[in-house]
């Protein structure tokens, strides 16, 4: 394992001081011997790459200007050249997402992978890890990060626990100390002493508890932040910078949040914060003012904070002006900070040519790989209205699923159970903008299509469960969809808060959904309205699912792992897994049958309201495909300013 005891780092980042033990609180008044020197320290900030370097769409196979680390490269490169001082930064989830990930980690590599070539092409200071770093097991992850060129930190993810955070043994060195010489205002040059840490969803454990190689363990962010920044501290940090993979939640969460990075900002140790996890924007609209969050000027419990968007559409920029002190082991302080949100420009090129010359090796390979013809589909698959209709590309999707295991369970005690098989649209809109819709027209399907229709390298995971936890299974689905109250005319039928591949679909279930109901879940699984049922005449071949009949529901381990965390009491009982991914199991689906695809048979809609309208946003290639949703009669509305048309639905 990329493993590193936590003594050796101490030992390795520190250096002897004469200053004096002891640090002088905010509000004291320090000698003013002498001017104190004053500099300027730039933080560049990206998070949820998601592996996308090249501004080329590989799913679609054609050149995109706007895609890519490559495409904000030269962007890096201004920010720091007006900066004297200027550290960069990853936050995370960096290995997974695209087919240049997917071919990198199915391929044997004599090269580094080229998402450390392209932060070791670019400099990067220091990274954090994201949940998606394990997608593809941890014997992998090591030998990425073994060719790394600048640290990698997470405090809260470990090999094993110990007694207490503080005695984790880590997955990779839960801090580092940046030594860097910096330039202050005046022109003289002092040593400055950087603390990184970093932090990942501690629910990562349970998501990939069900992976052949094992699993990690993780430590409550806080928890674990609390145990080692004292520690960083006490190590000679002068200034301490947080990459928090989480997003941005409430001052006081729940152990164990997802989204702590606002009540981690408040952790007195912390001098500013890189959030992400969650694909959004900050400082920005996306999030309302708090007392805690402050969404103009780029604040989190005061601290400067940024959340800089997903797949390199946006970098985050934090400017810290810092303060030299003349006593105590911390020697400089901020005294004043912003932080924003750069933009790109959309009228140059703004690629650097030694990251596309680091990178044409893997980009031609990827090309060759992703064209790569499999079989073909007799039917157009996509996901524009995944979510509010049967879906030919979810169906196939959960063919492929259940035929393998269908096979693996046969002559087993498990085989005579009804075999069910979820689906969920990954690309259909929602925070990835109007073009994050999949699109395969009828005719060859290819390697690429398939990383479109499945981008995630999960693995195959069967549950048993009862016929009153698959309902619940189903109504945790509809949780992304606003409560309609019968009559309302355009109400929005998504609810924007809630991601997309929340809906799940069971094609071998028939159903309707009531959305005159609230939603009995809320987004993240949690039970919120006990009295509310969603879904109604849910049969099984024809016959209604009673509470106590048994069934095998095939899903992956992201999912089971969900699954868990929103239900612990339920005890969900794994029949089978045999660590196939989900995409290799898809891929040869195709390969076997020569042609797949058909019309989806409608097994689920929307339970009527005569006189009721809703609005649903669809993308700008999803008008050929209006038949599907005909039973609606949709009407298209008005198109808004990220590029989504919204459609009026006669629900």
């Amino acid at each position: 394992m990329y493993q590193v005891p936590v003594a050796s780092v101490a030992k390795s980042l520190t250096r002897k001081d004469s200053e004096a033990d002891g640090m002088p609180a905010a509000h004291e008044i320090l000698p003013a011997t002498s001017p104190r020197p004053r500099a300027s320290l730039r933080l560049i900030a990206t998070s949820d790459l998601h592996a996308s370097l090249m501004p080329y769409d590989y799913r679609a196979d054609r050149p995109n200007a706007n895609l890519g680390l490559g495409a904000i490269a030269l962007q890096i490169a201004e920010a720091r050249g007006e900066a004297r001082n200027c550290l960069l930064f990853d936050n995370g989830d960096f290995l997974q997402g695209n087919p240049l990930a997917d071919y990198a980690a199915t391929t044997r590599r004599r090269r580094a992978h080229p998402v450390i070539t392209a932060f070791n092409t670019l400099g990067y200071d220091a990274a954090t890890l994201g949940n998606h770093e394990f997608d593809y097991g941890l014997r992998f992850l090591s030998g990425v990060l073994a060719d790394a060129s600048f640290p990698v930190v997470s405090a809260n993810v470990a090999t094993r626990l110990g007694k207490s955070a503080s005695r984790d043994e880590t997955l990779v060195p839960p801090f580092a100390i940046l030594r860097r010489q910096i330039i202050d205002h005046d022109g003289h040059a002092h040593l400055l002493r950087i603390g990184v840490i970093g932090f990942a969803p501690p629910q990562i454990a349970e998501w990939d508890r069900n992976t052949p190689e094992g699993s990690i363990q993780t430590r409550d962010i806080l928890a674990a932040a609390r145990a080692w920044l004292p520690r960083l501290r006490a190590c000679g940090a002068d200034i301490i910078v947080a990459l928090a993979h989480s997003g941005i939640g409430e001052t006081d969460p729940e152990e164990g949040s997802e989204n702590a990075a606002t009540a981690l900002a408040a952790l007195p140790e912390i001098d500013a914060l890189v959030a992400g996890h969650s694909h959004r924007v900050f400082p920005g609209t996306d999030f309302p003012a708090s007392p805690a969050i402050d969404p103009v000027r780029g604040r989190l419990a005061g601290k400067p904070a940024v959340m800089p968007g997903h797949s390199a559409n946006h970098v985050g920029i934090i400017d810290l002006q810092i303060e030299r002190f003349t006593c105590g082991p911390r020697r400089w302080r901020v005294v004043d900070a912003s932080a924003r949100i750069g933009q790109r420009s959309a009228d140059r090129a703004l690629s650097t040519p030694a990251l596309h010359q680091a990178l044409a090796p893997d980009h031609r390979a990827t090309l060759a790989w992703s064209r790569r013809q499999l079989g073909e589909t007799a039917v157009a698959l996509h996901s524009h209205f995944a979510t509010i209709a049967p879906s030919a590309a979810l169906s196939l999707i959960a063919e492929a699923k259940i035929d393998h295991i269908r096979v693996a369970l046969a002559g087993t005690r498990w085989a005579g159970l009804p075999l069910l098989s979820s689906a969920s649209p990954f690309r259909a809109g929602g925070r990835g903008g109007p073009e994050n819709f999949t699109e395969v027209p009828a005719g060859p399907l290819r390697m690429r299509n398939l990383s479109d229709l499945y981008p995630f390298p999960n693995t195959l995971v069967t549950l048993l469960l009862t016929g009153a936890e698959v309902a619940d299974w189903l109504e945790r689905a509809t949780a992304v969809f606003h409560q309609i109250a019968p009559g309302s005319v355009d109400a929005p039928l998504r609810d924007d808060a809630v991601p997309s591949f929340v809906f799940e679909t069971i094609p071998q279930l028939s159903y309707a959904i009531d959305l005159s109901q609230p939603p009995r879940f809320d987004g993240q699984g949690s039970l919120v309205n006990p009295e509310a049922r969603r879904i109604t005449g849910l049969c099984h071949g024809g016959h209604p699912l009673a509470a106590t009949d048994r069934f095998l529901l095939v899903t992956n381990n992201h999912r089971a792992g969900r699954a868990r965390l929103q239900d612990p009491a339920a005890r969900q009982k794994v029949v089978f897994t045999d660590g196939a991914r989900v995409q290799s199991v898809f891929s040869a689906h195709v390969q076997r049958k020569g042609i797949v695809g058909a019309p989806p048979e409608r097994n689920w809609h929307f339970l009527p309201m005569p006189g009721t309208m809703a609005t649903f946003p669809v993308g700008p290639g999803a008008a050929p495909y209006l038949a599907d949703i005909a039973s609606y009669r949709p009407e298209p509305l008005a198109r808004d300013e990220e590029g989504f048309t919204h459609y009026r639905l006669h629900l």
